[in-house]
C-alpha cells in the first residue's frame, strides 16, 4: 500500500508531537504551538494506480519534558553510555526521523553523558543501557511525568581488561560513507564520533577517511591523537529542531582518544585489497591532487607509508578469501575477487605488511591466510576492527583489539605506544565477549621477543582467560550464525552448556584444547606441548577471540612450519595476478611484474627450506 501524506496546515518543528502509523511504521509530526487538545492530520491514501479515497485521523498532542540523565560507570564516575529508549508501543526516542547529530538516524541507541538531557513525552519507557561488550546489558522501566524527570543509569561491568593492563581500540571506523550516505560528501565531525567511541568503552578509535567522504573528512586529519569535547557540530540545527541537548563533560572523557587516518578504499588500488593506514604524518600520496591520481596497486602505497614511519595493513581481510572449506588451515585457493587479504600475500614478502584486520567478516577466511603466511615465517599482527558503519552500522567496537601497556594511553605518546604495541604483537583481538588476560609460553608473553631454545623441548603454556555467554540464547541467533560477521562468542557455545572451548594452536593446527565456563570469571588454564622445530604458539576461542603468537625459535632457525602452506601462498600469488593485474595501469605494470616475481621466488625458496610437508 502506498500513502500520500498531506498535513493541513503545514506542521512546524517544536515541542509537541502527534503520531501516526503507515505500513506499521511510526511517523511523527512536531508542532511548536499547542496543548493537549485534539488535532487533525488529513492522510490521503491510494493503492497505485487506483485512488481509494481519503481518511481523516485524530491525534492527541502530548508535551515533552526535559529529562536529565545520571550516567555512571561501575566505579561511580560519570561517563558516556549507549542508551536505547522505547515507549510501550516499542517506538524509539528520540524519533529517528527527527534526529540531528550527534544522534544518528540509523541507530536505535543514542550516546549521552552524565548530566545531559533528552526530551520525552509523559509515559512509561524501557531504557537499555550499555558501554561496550565488557558491560552487562541493563534494562529498566521508568515513568516520566511532572514528578519524575530524571533517569539514573548505573553501569555494571562483568570484566575490566584495563585492570590487567589491556586497553581496547577499534582500528577501522568511518565518520562518512555507507550509512552516512544521506550526506555522502560530508558525514559527521569529531564531536559526534568521540561520543560513539566513548559510549562503547573504547580507549582508542581510528577514524579512517576514505573515498566517499574524502574531500570533506580529510580536513580533520592533523597527524595527532585528539580527545575533543563532545560538542554539537551543528548547534543551529539542534536549535531549529528545538532539542535541548547541552553537552556536558564527564570525568572519563579524557580516557578516550581519536586518531584520524586513511583507508585506501574507492581509490585506484582498492581492487587489490583495502589498506588501513595508521599513524600517518601526511595523508596525501606524493604528487597527487585527486584520488584518481593514486597508484593502481598497493605496494607503492605501503612503501610510502613505511617511509614516514607509519603502519599499513589490510582491512576486512576475509573478503575475497572465502572457500568451500571450513577447515583451519585449509588449502583451497580463494577466488581473490574481493577487497581483503589479496595483495598482502605478495606485499608481505617485501616486508611491508604490518597487520591484517579482521573480526568483521568470515573467521575461517580471515585466519587461514594469516596462518599460512606465519607458517612461512612472516610475521604480522591480526587486529580487530568493525568497519563501522559499512559492514555494520550497529555500533563501533564490534571487533576490537586489546593492547597490553604499562599505562593507559593518552595523547600522542599514548597512541604511539598503543599502535607500536599492536604491531609488536602485545595484543589479543575479538568481539570483546572473551579475554586472554595473561598468556605465557615458558614464561614469555607475546610481543616480548622470541622464546629462544637450543633444542627440542616440551613447552608449558599458562593463561588467565575469561568469557561470558548470555544466560539465554540471543534473539538474533540466526543473524549471528549466518551474517557476514560471524565473530561471536555464542557460536563457540558447546551445545546447550555454558562452556566454550579454548584451543592451543601450534603452527595453525589445534594441538590441544580444554573447556572454559563462560560465566565471566577469570580462570587459569594450562597446556603442555612438545615442539621439534621453530614454531608459533597461540590460543583462541573460536570464533570469539585470538591471541598473538609467541614464537619459539630452536637453534636460531626461522619458522618453516609447512611446505603445504608455502605452496598455498605461491599458488595464491599467481591467482592474485590473474584476477587483479587487468586493473593495474600499464605504466605501473613493469614494477608490479617485478614485485610479483619477487614473491614467487621468495615462496619457492622458503618451500625448499621446509622440513615438514
Amino acid at each position: 500500500m502506498r500513502y500520500k501524506m498531506n498535513t493541513i496546515p503545514p506542521a512546524e518543528i517544536g515541542d509537541f508531537v502527534m503520531c501516526f502509523k503507515r505500513d506499521g511504521e511510526i511517523g511523527r509530526v512536531w508542532l511548536r504551538e499547542g496543548n493537549a487538545e485534539m488535532a487533525q492530520l488529513f492522510a490521503y491514501a491510494f493503492q497505485w494506480p487506483y485512488d481509494s479515497g481519503h481518511r481523516e485521523l485524530d491525534f492527541d498532542c502530548l508535551p515533552s519534558r526535559s529529562v536529565s540523565l545520571a550516567v555512571c560507570d561501575a566505579d561511580g564516575r560519570g561517563c558516556v553510555a549507549s542508551l536505547a529508549i522505547k515507549d510501550r508501543q516499542d517506538r524509539v526516542y528520540p524519533p529517528r526521523a527527527m534526529r540531528v547529530a550527534p544522534d544518528l538516524y540509523f541507530q536505535p541507541q543514542i550516546y549521552r553523558g552524565d548530566g545531559e538531557t533528552i526530551l520525552l513525552p509523559d509515559g512509561e519507557y524501557t531504557v537499555e543501557s550499555k558501554r561496550g561488550p565488557e558491560c552487562l546489558r541493563c534494562t529498566q522501566t521508568v515513568a516520566i511525568d511532572a514528578g519524575h524527570t530524571r533517569i539514573e543509569v548505573k553501569l555494571q561491568r562483568w570484566i575490566d581488561p584495563a585492570k590487567w593492563g589491556w586497553y581496547s581500540g577499534d582500528t577501522h571506523i568511518h565518520a562518512g560513507g555507507c550509512a552516512h550516505y544521506s550526506s555522502p560528501t560530508e558525514g559527521v565531525a569529531p564531536e559526534t564520533m568521540i561520543r560513539q567511541v566513548r559510549g562503547e568503552g573504547l580507549v582508542i578509535g581510528d577514524v579512517l577517511t576514505w573515498a566517499p567522504s574524502w574531500y570533506y573528512q580529510k580536513q580533520f586529519f592533523t597527524g595527532h591523537a585528539i580527545s575533543p569535547p563532545a560538542n554539537l557540530e551543528h548547534p543551529e540545527l539542534q536549535l531549529a529542531n528545538d532539542a535541548n541537548l547541552r553537552p556536558h563533560p564527564t570525568p572519563e572523557d579524557t580516557e578516550t582518544t581519536l586518531r584520524y587516518d586513511v583507508e585506501v578504499s574507492g581509490f585506484p588500488s582498492s581492487h587489490a585489497g583495502h589498506l588501513v593506514l595508521l599513524r600517518l604524518t601526511d595523508q596525501d600520496y606524493p604528487g597527487t591532487k585527486i584520488l584518481e591520481d593514486w597508484p593502481s596497486w598497493n605496494l607503492p602505497i605501503l612503501k610510502w607509508v613505511r617511509s614516514q614511519g607509519a603502519l599499513g595493513g589490510y582491512a576486512h581481510c576475509g573478503i575475497g578469501m572465502v572457500t568451500d572449506s571450513e577447515d583451519l588451515p585449509n588449502y583451497e585457493i580463494p577466488p581473490m575477487d574481493g577487497i581483503g587479504t589479496q595483495e598482502a600475500i605478495i606485499d608481505v614478502t617485501h616486508g611491508l605488511v604490518d597487520f591484517l584486520s579482521g573480526c568483521d567478516t568470515h573467521p575461517v577466511a580471515e585466519l587461514n591466510a594469516w596462518y599460512h603466511m606465519m607458517n612461512c615465517g612472516f610475521r604480522m599482527a591480526f587486529v580487530g576492527e568493525t568497519d563501522y558503519p559499512c559492514i555494520t552500522d550497529e555500533r563501533v567496537g564490534v571487533g576490537r583489539s586489546y593492547v597490553r601497556l604499562e599505562h593507559r594511553p593518552v595523547d600522542d605518546s599514548g597512541y604511539e605506544d598503543w599502535v607500536r604495541g599492536m604491531a609488536q604483537g602485545r595484543l589479543y583481538c575479538g568481539d570483546g565477549r572473551s579475554h586472554f588476560l595473561d598468556f605465557k609460553v615458558n614464561g614469555r608473553r607475546s610481543g616480548d621477543g622470541d622464546l629462544a631454545l637450543k633444542t627440542s623441548e616440551t613447552l608449558e603454556i599458562e593463561a588467565l582467560v575469561a568469557a561470558r555467554l548470555e544466560p539465554e540464547e540471543p534473539a538474533n541467533l540466526a543473524a549471528i550464525n549466518h551474517g557476514l560477521n560471524r565473530w561471536h562468542l555464542e557460536r563457540a557455545r558447546i551445545g546447550t552448556t555454558n562452556t566454550v572451548p579454548v584451543e592451543l594452536i601450534v603452527n595453525g593446527c589445534v594441538a590441544d584444547k580444554t573447556t572454559l565456563i563462560a560465566d565471566g570469571k577469570p580462570r587459569t588454564i594450562s597446556f603442555k606441548t612438545p615442539i621439534t622445530r621453530s614454531s608459533w604458539i597461540a590460543l583462541r576461542i573460536f570464533p570469539s577471540s585470538h591471541t598473538h603468537p609467541v614464537f619459539a625459535i630452536i637453534g636460531a632457525r626461522p619458522v618453516r612450519a609447512s611446505k603445504r602452506s608455502t605452496q598455498w601462498c605461491r599458488a595464491c600469488v599467481d591467482k592474485v595476478w590473474k584476477v587483479k593485474s587487468p586493473f593495474i595501469r600499464e605504466s605501473e605494470k613493469p614494477a608490479a611484474v617485478e614485485a610479483f616475481d619477487h614473491a614467487r621466488t621468495a615462496y619457492e625458496a622458503i618451500a625448499n627450506e621446509c622440513e615438514v610437508a
